[in-house]
């Protein structure tokens, strides 16, 4: 059976860090800012009370929680550089229930259902699929044209009506 479509992706830590802000799910990263926005917000009116110690207290926190996004970014940029072997180049292949993986210069990959795509999201550069276990597959636009981009997209989309867009233009 053929393949519906077939496109190559590069990951490298070059890679991963021009999409870096995308990393964390969207939902989770407008919890964290909430948060911050929340402790801010406390500890001024906290001052206009002259509960400063407190105050203190809110601010150093809202600065430990961004300090802590920043760094859980890094560390899932790390942990997949270290999964990929610094640069991998791999051959994506969509079939009508699965998309198959397999190294560029390999015939063997491994079999991924749609449904353990969780969500798709557009940079300037890349259309990066994003797997339940935090995996990505960066797809650089120079492979396709608008019309094959979004003829893509609906096909994957599909297969898994779950699937969140983040992005898309």
């Amino acid at each position: 059976m053929e393949p519906a479509f077939v496109v190559s992706v590069s990951i490298n830590k070059k890679i991963l860090k021009s999409f870096e802000k995308y990393l964390l799910r969207p939902s989770f990263n407008l919890f964290i800012n909430i948060v911050i926005l929340i402790c801010v917000s406390l500890a001024i009116c906290l001052f206009f009370l002259r509960f400063n110690s407190l105050a203190n207290i809110l601010l150093i926190g809202a600065l430990f929680i961004y300090i802590e996004k920043i760094l859980g970014r890094k560390i899932i940029i790390k942990k997949l550089v270290i999964a990929i072997n610094f640069e991998q180049n791999y051959i994506l292949k969509f079939y009508d229930d699965y998309m198959t993986i397999s190294k560029e210069l390999e015939e063997s990959g491994f079999n991924i259902d749609y449904s353990n795509i969780s969500r798709i999201t557009e940079t300037k550069k890349y259309v990066v699929l994003f797997t339940r276990e935090n995996m990505c597959f960066p797809v650089h636009k120079t492979f396709y044209n608008d019309n094959e981009k979004y003829e893509w997209l609906d096909y994957i989309v599909d297969k898994n009506k779950k699937i969140k867009l983040y992005n898309i233009q």
